[in-house]
């Protein structure tokens, strides 16, 4: 099935074959007889084994309300369980995607409401809410239900076909991935001297930047994060004192708590549990405050923005106004995370480069961790000409097995996947995160973890090189750092392996180095800074003296 994406492209879904029965006042979901004898790739038959769980779980947590077990059928009835009528697809990544009845739709600017008022009543669609970060940009369903499940495929390209729109995409609740990898243990954090952190520091340790970190969450009250947790950034919302949470509704008193808050047995692995982003954000701005474990911009504030809860599946529309609600309030955006591709996430992206007062905010983004068994392309958002994106290098300079590939790979950096792994910090709470107290693994007291890596500790620590270098530079936009990185990484790996342009799609550019990123931006500061003096004394007018 083909679904717009915006004006000029097209996504390829396939629909996975669910039959459905209602039984005392609940719908349930099992695969149709027919979804067997397809002929489709391991991906997505993998996919397609999840389909019908996922289908159950997303409809009564996310579409109607849940009845207790107790409920007779008539108190099932008023949930609204049995009328939910859901459609399952999956891309080609192997991402499931499951749409009932709302719609995103953003109007072309400019649009009159007289004609938005127009198209909505042709189509017979009300407003559910309109988006907090784009006044153009509105939910919207179908009251009379004519448009239900593979049907809102069918609306979103006669919308986005119109003139008056922008772009029209269902409201998807799909599976995304925090992309950590799990590497063999080591203790030390060596992977700070090998983007020559030490010297950077000498100029710079990210001092009056912002870092808003996109994931599971934040551990806020982390003896080594603490310090740099930005407090209070919306200073119009009296609620928001150090970040939100987007998985859930903007309306819940939860919306403004990042903390991690999943937690599930066995607590030391990723499935089930909150213990992701605590990781990232050390990786950036750990402060050195506990055993001296330090993050690559340990001045540098940090902004949590909590999009994911644990494994479950998220809204697409919650996840885009992640992305514009921390392009208001941080300089840099870090996501260690990877989805189907979505035209609201990707115009969130373009949204980002408004930020900073016109200057944009990077964002950096994980390819992925697919590779081990063969390349695999750059996943999404990453490979969104809006976002940088970080690949895995190794301790050994070499690449990671894992690591996506590319023409839209940017840079490499340090990580796991040679000898060694990635020291961090962990989630705090007793008995849980990838160490759970154990001196092996990063400590007894369990507040770190030697054994992180991924694409997903690689991406946090070009963010926190870009902090350096935007405190070094303020005044360079998103894409001059980009370019700056680039420029200043070095070249590893097989000399054959770049084109002529200085390029690879294994390493990017090359693996990012702190020390002289942070020695050009000080240099194009300073250049700037002549330039503009001697421009300024050009145009003073010379003065005669009497004789």
């Amino acid at each position: 099935m083909k679904l717009r994406f915006g004006k000029n492209e097209w996504l390829d879904l396939e629909q996975v074959p669910l039959q459905s029965q209602t039984e005392q006042g609940v719908r349930s979901f099992a695969l149709a007889p027919e979804a067997a004898t397809r002929a489709a790739s391991p991906l997505v038959i993998t996919a397609t084994s999840r389909a019908a769980a996922t289908a159950n779980r997303v409809s009564t947590q996310v579409f109607g309300k849940a009845a207790p077990s107790y409920a007779s059928t008539a108190e099932r009835a008023l949930t609204g369980s049995d009328k939910v009528e859901t459609a399952v697809f999956c891309d080609w990544t192997g991402a499931l995607r499951v749409v009932y009845r709302e719609l995103v739709m953003r109007f072309a600017p400019r649009t009159p409401l007289a004609l938005r008022k127009v198209l909505l009543e042709k189509y017979n669609l009300k407003i559910r809410d309109r988006n907090s970060f784009h006044k153009d940009q509105v939910t919207v369903y179908d009251p009379t239900r004519k448009y239900l499940a593979e049907r809102m495929v069918e609306l979103a390209n006669d919308l986005t076909e119109t003139d008056e729109v922008l772009f029209a995409f269902p409201n998807f609740v799909s599976e995304f991935k925090r992309t950590a990898a799990t590497p063999t243990p080591i203790s030390a954090q060596w992977h700070l001297a090998t983007v020559g952190a030490k010297n950077a520091w000498n100029n710079t340790q990210g001092a009056r930047v912002v870092v808003a970190v996109l994931d599971d969450g934040i551990d806020v009250d982390h003896p080594n994060l603490k310090p740099n947790i930005l407090r209070k950034p919306d200073p119009n919302e009296p609620r928001d004192l150090f970040g939100r949470d987007f998985f859930v509704d903007e309306d819940t008193p939860d919306h403004f708590d990042p903390r991690p808050k999943k937690f599930r047995f066995p607590f030391d692995r990723m499935s089930g549990n909150d213990i992701h982003g605590t990781c990232c954000a050390g990786v950036v701005a750990a402060s050195g405050n506990v055993n001296g474990v330090l993050g690559i911009a340990p001045k540098t504030r940090l902004l949590p923005v909590k999009v994911w809860h644990a494994d479950e599946l998220a809204t697409e529309s919650h996840v885009a106004n992640s992305i514009r609600y921390a392009s208001q309030f941080a300089d840099i955006l870090s996501c260690s995370w990877s989805g189907p591709a979505s035209p609201d996430i990707e115009l969130a992206l373009e949204d980002a480069g408004a930020g900073r007062d016109g200057k944009g905010c990077p964002i950096f983004c994980a390819t992925g961790n697919d590779s081990r068994n063969g390349p695999v392309p750059v996943a999404f958002p990453a490979r969104s000409k809006f976002a940088i994106a970080v690949g895995a290098s190794t301790n050994q300079e070499t690449l990671a097995d894992y690591s996506n590939r590319g023409p839209e790979v940017s840079v490499v950096a340090p990580s796991s996947g040679g000898t060694k792994s990635i020291f961090t910090t962990d989630v705090s709470t007793p008995n849980r995160g990838f160490n759970t107290g154990n001196a092996a693994a990063g400590g007894i007291d369990g507040l770190h973890t030697n054994s992180f890596g991924g694409t997903s500790s690689a991406t946090p620590l070009v963010a926190g090189i870009a902090a350096l270098v935007l405190s070094a530079n303020p005044q360079l936009t998103r894409d001059e750092v980009r370019t700056l990185l680039q420029e200043t990484s070095k070249k590893i790996g097989p000399a054959n392996s770049y084109d002529a342009n200085g390029h690879s799609n294994e390493f990017g550019f090359g693996r990012v180095d702190a020390d002289k990123s942070v020695a050009k931006a000080l240099a194009a500061r300073a250049a700037s800074i002549g330039g503009a003096a001697a421009a300024a004394s050009a145009k003073k007018p010379s003065v005669r003296k009497k004789k």
